[in-house]
């Protein structure tokens, strides 16, 4: 556990050098020291289901809050939007038989800390909750997710309504605006970057009855946008006030079917754990935590949303850039050249949410809705995260934030597509042979500028050679003692320049 933790620790490390070898860029590197927190603003409030007993009257108006983080000392006018959606099963923590669920939770005001520091506004949100987290009848849950799922995303809709309003006091640039979701909040995030017309909500036969009425009816809950329906279930949304975002991400979660996606929906950047067993990072059955229960058919997560985006071109132009950080490069190593997917592999093979942490002893203690619920929601949550702590849940979060950071930078405009130095690098360095054997030739040509450092990783992040103080156009590094697999290989130039390319060692 301690090597796979300092490899990870060490893969931060390199990507922080390989990715800008010059100054600083906001947007993509940490360059303020301090956040500024203004917490639980009321930005809306809406029906929603009583799930405390005796569930009398069944539906109640909730208010709903939201967390807004600011860079300290920050002189810029205009600043991207990004939202957090949190996980949770639409249900309080505890009651949802895990430590998490709010905007609260350890991992979201770390990633939100993580990414205000970048320059960012960053609104961590609650949404709606509420659901029969008992029934084992899967056309119920099956139907009060769902509804669940739609009532979230027309609460982040609202949520970006309120921030519209109140731009000019946030400083926010409205035509900027990235909803990115962790477990639960991922089916919100990619929810609202794909459903945009009546017939994916209601006439897809998984959602719907026995009898071919739709689960979700627009007429009644409202439409996507959170504009409409009936009152006794929905406040609709100002609709003179756009509710629109612009990209999402997610980490965990899935989308509730592909078929939603089109030439309209939102550039998506996904993050997932393979074997997460409660959302499939490909096609699979979506499973309910508290009973087991499978609620969804041929959901899809990152594994296979995000290849589909591609071939789209949803994601063109996040995909024009270079990423030529040791992340990027790692990614592209595990996906087989996926763009813009990260899979989380990690040590247990049943993990699927490794950046979360809690206090094990406050959970513990937690008796609030009794029979011990809180010493049941952590053990049940250590089940799938048995190696749970801040320093590791930290170091993951790292790599969401500089993952996503600059893919963010690139679609909004903020990153160059490839700089003049990386296009050098990048079409002047050379590899020979490759895949290696005994040997392989590291070049680069005679007219660009001299290496002056070459570094050799495995995927994990580890450096396995070092050469430095080079100052020649060509090295040849010795592979007879590399195991058989892929590794990156680091080459920085006497300019400062720097690129990383792939090499396969036979």
């Amino acid at each position: 556990m301690k090597k796979n933790l300092l490899n990870l620790f060490t893969l931060l490390a390199f990507s922080v050098i390989c990715f800008n070898a010059t100054a600083q860029k906001r947007y993509v590197d940490e360059i303020f020291a301090n956040v500024v927190k203004t917490g639980n603003i009321e930005y809306d409030s809406n029906r929603a289901i009583n799930i405390f007993p005796p569930n009398t009257p069944p539906i109640i108006t909730v208010k709903l809050r939201c967390d807004i983080y600011q860079p300290e000392g920050d002189t810029a006018t205009k600043r991207p939007l990004i939202i957090l959606a949190s996980t949770g099963s639409y249900l309080p923590a505890i009651i949802n038989q895990q430590p998490t669920g709010s905007k609260d939770d350890s991992s979201i005001v770390e990633l939100a800390n993580r990414l205000t520091k970048r320059g960012y506004v960053v609104m961590a949100v609650n949404y709606r909750l509420g659901w029969n987290p008992s029934t084992t009848i899967q056309a119920q849950a099956t139907e009060q997710l769902i509804k669940a799922t739609y009532r979230a995303i027309q609460d982040v809709r609202n949520a970006i309504r309120f921030i519209r309003v109140n731009a000019e006091t946030y400083k926010i640039d409205t035509s900027k605006i990235v909803v990115g979701g962790q477990g639960t909040g991922g089916y919100v995030a990619l929810g609202l970057a794909a459903v945009d017309k009546r017939s994916e909500i209601e006439a897809k036969v998984k959602f719907q009855r026995g009898d071919f009425t739709p689960m979700v009816s627009v007429d009644t809950l409202g439409d996507w946008n959170g504009i409409g329906g009936a009152p006794f279930f929905n406040y609709g949304g100002d609709a003179a006030v756009s509710g629109n975002a612009h990209m999402v991400f997610n980490y965990g979660g899935a989308m509730g079917d592909s078929s939603w996606m089109d030439a309209s929906t939102l550039p998506i950047v996904g993050m997932h754990c393979p074997s997460d067993r409660f959302a499939p990072f490909k096609t699979g059955n979506v499973i309910v935590p508290t009973t087991g229960v499978t609620v969804i058919n041929s959901a899809s997560g990152a594994g296979a949303v995000v290849p589909f985006a591609n071939s789209l071109g949803l994601n063109n132009k996040i995909n024009s850039y270079n990423y030529n950080d040791a992340i990027s490069t790692r990614a592209l190593a595990i996906t087989g050249g996926i763009k813009n997917l990260y899979p989380f592999v990690t040590s247990f093979p049943a993990e699927g949410s490794p950046w979360e942490w809690w206090d094990r002893p406050t959970v513990q203690a937690n008796n609030t809705y009794g029979l011990g619920t809180g010493r049941n929601a952590d053990s049940l949550s250590m089940i799938t995260n048995p190696f749970m702590s801040a320093a590791r849940a930290k170091a993951y979060i790292d790599t969401i934030a500089q993952f996503i950071s600059p893919r963010i930078a690139v679609q909004f405009g903020f990153l160059s597509n490839v700089s003049v130095t990386e296009v050098n690098v990048s079409n002047y360095l050379g590899l020979f042979p490759n895949p290696a054997k005994e040997n392989v030739t590291i070049s680069m040509d005679k007219n660009q500028a001299t290496i002056s450092e070459i570094n050799l990783f495995d995927v994990t992040g580890k450096v396995l050679v070092s050469n430095s103080g080079i100052s020649a156009h060509e090295f040849v590094l010795n592979t007879e003692n590399l195991t058989k697999g892929i590794y990156l290989v680091n080459v920085k130039l006497a300019n400062g320049a720097s690129a990383t390319k792939r090499l396969a060692v036979q």
